[in-house]
């Protein structure tokens, strides 16, 4: 009979009046609901900090596909720049007086 006059049942009046921690039961699991809740508050925060880093994630991941298409223009317009004609037409539209050489380059030989 002592047994179930100790277990005596806990209402929400009990926890709203904050009479519920004089109960030496409920004070025997109090570390363990501490242990749970800061658990739970380390959990939230490493999935709020997950998220930040996946969308963080998806920004640099998009920059990064702009700027290869971007080098890729860029290198495809220094390609068409560097050939023979183009800077030909380049050199003629400019008036810079440039001519085409009609012989081959020589080496030039220094005696010591």
């Amino acid at each position: 009979m002592t047994n179930k006059a100790t277990h005596k049942k806990v209402g929400v009046r009990e926890v709203l009046l904050g009479s519920v921690f004089l109960n030496k039961e409920v004070m025997r699991w109090l570390p363990m609901v501490g242990l749970l809740v800061l658990l739970g508050l380390i959990m939230i925060s490493n999935r709020f900090k997950g998220e930040k880093i996946l969308r963080e994630l998806v920004v640099v991941q998009q920059q990064v596909k702009e700027l290869r298409s971007e080098s890729t223009t860029i290198e495809a317009e220094l390609m068409n720049m560097s050939r023979y004609s183009e800077i030909l037409r380049s050199v003629n539209e400019k008036g810079l007086g440039l001519k085409q050489p009609s012989n081959p380059p020589v080496k030039i030989k220094v005696e010591k």
